[in-house]
């Protein structure tokens, strides 16, 4: 997800929420199957931190 613009960069965060900067012309809409990559991606980061929480 774009979080920011800088001129011709752009801040995006992955699902895990490491941000990073990236080019703006390497960015494109992201497709249905992108979407539920992203989706599945984070909900997966969210189950293993709801885990984590359990074994502290």
């Amino acid at each position: 997800m774009v979080i920011q613009a800088r001129g011709d960069f752009a801040v995006v965060v992955r699902p895990g929420g490491q941000p990073w900067e990236v080019p703006l012309r390497r960015l494109s809409p992201a497709t249905e199957y992108h979407c539920r990559q992203l989706d599945a991606l984070a909900n997966h980061v969210a189950y293993q931190r709801r885990g984590e929480e359990h074994t502290r």
